[in-house]
Order: C-alpha cells, then structure tokens, then sequence
C-alpha cells in the first residue's frame, strides 16, 4: 500500500482515531497538574557495615577467625536490610518518633523505606515530601538498628549487633522522574497509536470498494466512472 493510500485511510477514519485519544486525555486530566508542578521529594541516604565480634576459641586460627567475622557480617546485612522493610522496624522507627513527641503511623514510616545490601554494606534509603519528617526518621532507623535488632534476630543470642553508620544524615533533594513527567503524554500517545490500529483494522474489514485502483486489482471491468464534481 502506498504512503498516499496510507494517508487517505487516516483521513477516512479519523474518528476512529480520536476517540481513543480523547479518552486517554479524560483519563490523564488528573494527572496533568501533578506533572506540571510535581510534589518535590527528598531523599536520604544511610549507608552501614555490621557485624558481632568473633567469640575467642583457640582452635581457630587467625585466618578462621577472620574469615568467619567477615562471611557473619555478610549474613548479618543481608537479614538487616529485610528488616528495614517489616512492620515491625516501622513499628520501632514510629514508638521512638511518639518518645520525641514527632506524630507518625506505621504505614508512612513503611511508606518511606527502601533498602538494599551488597556483600558487607546495607544501604538505606528514605524518601518523603517533609524533609523534617525525614531527618527524624532517619535519626530513629539509626537507633532502632543498633538498639533492637537482638530482640528480631535469635541468632545473635540476646546481644545487639554491632551496626556502623559510614554517612551522616543529609537530606537532599529528589529530581522528578521524567516518567512521571512525561505519563500524560504518554497515556495520549497511547491512545492515539490504538486508535490508528483501530483504523486501519476497520479498513481491512471493510469490504467497500472506493477507487479504480481496487477495482482494477480485481481484474473486475470498469463500465464508468462518476467525477467526483
């Protein structure tokens, strides 16, 4: 088919077209003006080592002793960045916040934590609009992670793990995803692009003969032709 056939059919079904367009425009109104002006977030990041001290035996030898401290380390991050993302760490995370008379529920705490572990670093990260609200959770998470984890982790035998925070807390703004930017936009393009499909599905569907060229491909005999004025 050539690129004016192409052409004539958008022409032709162009309501076919719209429609979908036009829904998916409804459908993002709501989402224009949050992509327009976009709710700032921040972020911190918090970054920690952890592990308990090797328990002196004089069968070990020093490499033994070394290596167990190292791959008990990496245990002990991996579980810990699991916790970070419970009910119950934001449950703590929330009771220390009620002590310092700063209100916040659960699922907000929740809400914000995110978490991730390579080898022997965790890495947390908190995500709010209120950069206040964050530094206090932050702060908490830090106590909460070096206070409770012994009443989470049997294995740890009733002592803490030793957990070191490598950064110090620092809110920093978040960029606006350009997803959540572009989602509008994209819901419309969608719309459009189905709504082409739709066309051209109905031009194959459509048995209709319209031009001396379709005719001809038949091999049917033309008797006359009306101009169009």
């Amino acid at each position: 088919m050539e690129l004016r056939s192409l052409f004539a059919v958008l022409i032709r079904r162009w309501w076919l077209i719209a429609v979908p367009a036009l829904v998916a425009l409804a459908l993002s109104l709501p989402m224009l003006g949050q992509a327009l002006r976009p709710t700032p977030l921040q972020r911190v990041t918090l970054r920690f080592t952890a592990g308990q001290p090797p328990q002196p035996d004089s069968a070990q030898t020093f490499e033994e002793s070394s290596y167990i401290s190292w791959l008990g380390s990496e245990y002990a991050i991996i579980n810990l960045a699991a916790w970070l993302r419970t009910e119950s760490f934001a449950r703590e995370v929330v009771a220390l916040l009620n002590a310092a008379e700063q209100t916040a529920d659960s699922e907000t705490v929740r809400a914000m934590i995110a978490s991730d572990s390579v080898r022997s670093i965790m890495t947390l990260y908190l995500t709010a609009a209120d950069p206040d609200l964050l530094r206090a959770v932050a702060e908490a998470a830090i106590q909460v992670l070096a206070q409770k984890s012994d009443a989470y982790f049997p294995q740890l035998s009733g002592q803490p793990a030793r957990i070191v925070p490598l950064d110090a807390v620092e809110v920093l703004p978040l960029p606006t995803p350009i997803t959540e930017r572009l989602a509008p936009l994209l819901r419309v393009l969608i719309g459009v692009l189905g709504g082409v499909g739709l066309a051209f599905l109905a031009e194959y569907l459509d048995p209709t003969l319209r031009t001396r060229r379709e005719l001809e491909a038949l091999d049917l005999p033309i008797l006359a032709e009306i101009p169009r004025s």
